[in-house]
């Protein structure tokens, strides 16, 4: 057994089910010199792309936030648990080097986790603000990634993939109560969260214009995934909206 398809079955056990791969170079092609990877692991050659497409992997989150309710960012904390205790066995049995790499560490460890998924085509474009993956549509997640000096490559699963401009019945253009999703500009980024800020309880349980995609509407979140998501993007807000003032 290879060791990419090693490191794919260990993250598949705990929902971590969305797995691409990037080289350096087609990665580095696509953002600013800020966002590269030699600060973190000059010797990089190719990226694993790890995410969650569906809601297998809030299976596994569930009894670990019920044990870590005083943490104010229990999702990320279960995801490095996760991630790191299942690769790192792998990893350095290997003998690679290799680096860890998290979204949410991004203001100190800048990787932008948009273009890696680009770079490996683990999803496209949708008028939403974010992803679309074939068959989980928008309910996916980037999660981690692996910085390694090895060569490894996975076939893109949406290479191509741009589904919004051919959808004729656009329903997430309806359902959005703040009217921020539009067929010509996309998400209004501005709109959305003036609405939220002072409506909130109309996208307390979920975006309604998320939900309404007519792509992987079977993978969609459970509820308290949904609302889990709702709140922490609020929060969110609120604290940009104070840093303002």
């Amino acid at each position: 057994m290879n060791l990419l398809t090693r490191l794919t079955d260990a993250l598949a056990a705990h929902g971590l089910n969305l797995i691409g791969t990037t080289s350096r170079a087609a990665y580095e092609a696509l953002v600013p010199t800020t966002y590269g990877l030699e600060p973190l692991l000059p010797q990089t050659r190719s990226v694993i792309v790890i995410g969650n497409g569906g809601g297998a992997f809030w299976t596994g989150f569930r009894p670990y936030a019920a044990r870590h309710t005083g943490d104010p960012h229990p999702l990320d904390d279960y995801t490095v648990e996760v991630v790191e205790r299942s690769l790192t066995p792998i990893l350095a049995a290997s003998g690679a080097r290799y680096r860890y790499a998290y979204p949410f560490r991004f203001w100190t460890e800048p990787v932008s986790f948009m273009h890696l998924a680009q770079a490996a085509g683990l999803a496209g474009p949708s008028r939403l603000g974010i992803m679309l993956h074939p068959v989980y549509g928008p309910w996916l997640a980037l999660r981690a990634a692996v910085l390694l000096d090895r060569d490894l490559h996975l076939p893109p699963p949406a290479a191509g993939f741009d589904p919004c401009p051919d959808c004729a019945d656009k329903p997430c253009v309806q359902a959005c109560p703040a009217g921020a999703i539009s067929a010509e500009r996309g998400w209004d980024i501005q709109g959305c969260v003036e609405y939220r800020l002072t409506a909130s309880q109309d996208c307390a349980d979920t975006c309604h214009a998320r939900y309404q995609c007519v792509y992987g509407r079977q993978h969609r979140y459970p509820p308290d995934a949904l609302r889990y998501h709702q709140a922490h993007s609020l929060a969110t807000m609120r604290h940009h909206e104070e840093e303002d003032a």
